[in-house]
């Protein structure tokens, strides 16, 4: 069961069969909406990621402000609202897991990894952090997957990209939030995120980061492993893939992301997935 309208998408996973999940939801408003009222999740966690824009939630007492690529978790049984906010302009969403006690697993993990997931999620609770590109990937992959979900194989990649998410986020919340090299990474992830639609070039990246070109390329591959123009071209290549299920025309994707051409955008493609658009077109929508 899902309820879906222009701006605000939300679907009810144990109606997918998903165990321990109960509910992924994403919007984008171009416009600030009414607040959120005050409300609990009873025995579940709430996973909140904001893509763009802002968000503010009140827990217990306390006030989080979420930015821009900002994760907050908000723990079981706990009341919560936006306060005297509105719920923003912007982009965000949220995945509620169950952590009552049942004889199913957390998306058919044994009963210990699911044990240790959902204690670590609760410790990393009520605090902010960064998030990274790979989460909002991750969770966009299955926003379409639930859209177009019809069978075994469908339920198992909804169940593994809920897992991925989990584990993404865990892994982020334990990374040093305050140390210079990871707010530079913050900062460029944010600009490459607001500029995916056009070409982005390596001086404006070393622009941001307050250093020359030369130096930041060589921080840049040190730090990350790939040179920067590689790693843009890894992020639009995500991207495309969801874009790709959404509108099947290709040269409309390439446009949008900011490449010259078509065939440009194809050789990048199949450079990073092994797969021409058209076939990767292909194989998705015959696995729908």
């Amino acid at each position: 069961m899902s309820v879906n309208s222009e701006q605000r998408i939300v679907h009810f996973l144990p109606d997918y069969g998903i165990n321990s999940c109960l509910q992924f939801g994403y919007y984008k408003y171009s416009k600030a909406q009414p607040q959120l009222p005050t409300h609990e999740h009873c025995n579940a966690i709430e996973i909140c990621f904001c893509i763009k824009g802002e968000q503010h939630y009140i827990i217990g007492e306390e006030l989080f402000q979420l930015h821009g690529n900002d994760i907050l978790i908000i723990p079981p049984n706990k009341e919560h609202s936006t306060g005297e906010y509105p719920e923003d302009k912007g982009e965000l969403f949220w995945l509620q897991i169950n952590c009552s006690d049942n004889q199913h697993g957390l998306c058919n993990l044994p009963g210990d990894h699911s044990k240790y997931l959902l204690r670590e999620l609760k410790k990393t609770s009520e605090r902010t952090f960064k998030g990274a590109f790979q989460v909002k990937f991750i969770l966009e992959k299955l926003l379409n997957e639930l859209k177009t979900s019809s069978a075994v194989l469908s339920e198992i990649t909804i169940n593994q990209l809920i897992v991925q998410v989990i584990l993404e986020v865990l892994n982020l919340s334990k990374r040093k939030q305050d140390s210079p090299p990871l707010k530079r990474l913050n900062d460029i992830d944010a600009y490459i995120l607001n500029n995916l639609h056009r070409i982005i070039y390596v001086d404006e990246l070393a622009g941001i980061s307050n250093v020359s070109v030369g130096y930041f390329k060589s921080w840049f591959k040190n730090t990350m492993g790939i040179p920067p123009k590689e790693y843009i071209n890894r992020l639009k290549i995500e991207q495309s893939k969801i874009d790709l299920l959404k509108s099947h025309s290709i040269t409309t994707v390439a446009f949008n992301l900011g490449f010259s051409s078509s065939q440009y955008f194809s050789t990048t493609f199949k450079k990073f997935t092994g797969y021409t658009p058209k076939t990767y077109i292909s194989l998705k929508s015959n696995n729908s």
